[in-house]
């Protein structure tokens, strides 16, 4: 048993991860766990299935680490070769484990699917480790305590992955017993993050050793992340509480939100508190306001739908914005998308709406209105308010920058900031 800083290693294996055919996302799954728990992920490593590197890697990050995470390899193809990676490196053979054979079996009948060999070989593990059990799939995960030091082998699907996650955070807690964490957040929003830095650099130099804070900022919105760790929880939580109160004083000016959150989820927080709804209408964003907003169960309380007006006919004909707008002041407009969300508001009868149009590129810009030209507008029955924004190039950049800022103007609105 250790209590101190406890370092850990993620390490994804598989070389689809290099050549960017698939997107990592078991490594922000698991750094969010550890950071949980109060571990330090030191690094973040991808490696290709080879045999080399992987012994390597093992070697390196375990000499420098209490914890490697290893996802990937576990399959039954040939160049699934973690398990034999991990039996040079321990000095041990495969063995058959007798309940992952089970599992194996169980999970291919009810499935309806025979069993050939290569699927049972996922019953054969390093002889020196622990099984992990892999509720929703056949290769289990494994779990190695040696010289004080854990390797911690799990599948590379994150579906698999995720089921294995409570197991594994409860091992690591036994384990460790890492020092207490504590994060707080706080979403800021009217101010560079220069300026926020410089506003808040009497604040940072007075912090204890033992608290941090770290500056995210995202599409117009800075998180602000305070965390501390330290041994006596106690006096962690009365300190975390004395420098929050002091960072909400200094900038309450700025802050909106104090929770860990993302944008969509917190409007629809505020739109099922007050028992409210509302709708988008979209052009440059197409649609991904409304997916923003549906990715969260419970939103069917407060979204009713949205129009993709892509085209100048479906703005026209659908939200009624009139022609001669359209023609002299064009798409991209202060009293096109003043339209659109008026008129939005009684075409589904909502309390709020959001309209955007922009030119998100590559093409269609001019020396007027140059690609990354957006104008979003969000209103109520009783106001509409309006903003333009260049946001620059990257067709996705300024579709999700477009997003994320129609959302906090709504939120703004809402909460009437």
């Amino acid at each position: 048993m250790k209590q101190q800083n406890v370092k850990a290693c993620i390490v994804n294996i598989g070389t689809e991860l290099l050549i960017g055919q698939i997107v990592n996302t078991n490594a922000n799954a698991i750094a969010r766990m550890l950071n949980t728990l109060g571990i330090e992920t030191t690094e973040i490593v991808v490696i290709a299935d080879e045999q080399e590197t992987i012994l390597h890697t093992f070697e390196q990050q375990l000499s420098k680490n209490d914890i490697v995470f290893v996802t990937g390899g576990l399959g039954t193809t040939n160049d699934d070769i973690t398990k034999k990676c991990i039996c040079i490196h321990y000095n041990t053979r495969l063995i058959e484990n007798a309940a992952v054979k089970k599992h194996i079996q169980h999970i291919r009948q009810s499935r309806g699917l025979h069993i050939p060999d290569s699927v049972l070989s996922q019953a054969m593990i390093p002889q020196i480790c622990e099984v992990i059990d892999n509720p929703v799939g056949t290769a289990p995960g494994m779990w190695i305590y040696q010289n004080q030091k854990v390797l911690v082998s799990t599948p590379g699907v994150p579906g698999e992955l995720t089921a294995m996650m409570d197991e594994i955070r409860i091992r690591l807690q036994q384990t460790f017993l890492p020092w207490n964490k504590i994060d707080r957040h706080f979403k800021i929003s009217n101010i560079s993050e220069s300026g926020l830095s410089d506003m808040l650099q009497d604040f940072e130099r007075g912090l204890p050793e033992y608290i941090s804070l770290a500056y995210l900022p995202k599409y117009g919105i800075i998180n602000l992340r305070l965390s501390g760790r330290h041994a006596d929880k106690q006096l962690l939580e009365k300190e975390m509480d004395r420098q929050c109160a002091l960072l909400q004083d200094i900038a309450k000016e700025y802050i909106f939100c104090n929770q860990d959150i993302e944008m969509a989820q917190l409007v629809g927080q505020a739109l099922k508190q007050k028992q409210k709804t509302m709708a988008t209408a979209e052009s440059c964003t197409g649609g991904l306001i409304a997916h923003e907003i549906t990715r969260y169960a419970g939103s069917s309380a407060y979204f009713k739908g949205s129009v993709v007006a892509y085209s100048n006919e479906i703005k026209q004909n659908i939200l009624h914005v009139p022609a001669e707008i359209l023609h002299t002041q064009g798409a991209v407009s202060e009293d096109t998308v003043k339209h659109m969300a008026r008129n939005l508001l009684s075409l589904y009868n909502v309390d709020y709406s959001i309209a955007v149009s922009g030119i998100a590129g590559p093409d269609g810009g001019t020396d007027l209105k140059p690609v990354g030209t957006v104008w979003i507008a969000v209103a109520d029955k009783n106001k509409c308010i309006t903003r333009l924004h260049h946001l620059g190039f990257g067709r996705q950049r300024v579709m999700d920058r477009t997003c994320q800022l129609a959302l906090l103007m709504l939120y703004q609105l809402i909460q009437d900031l």
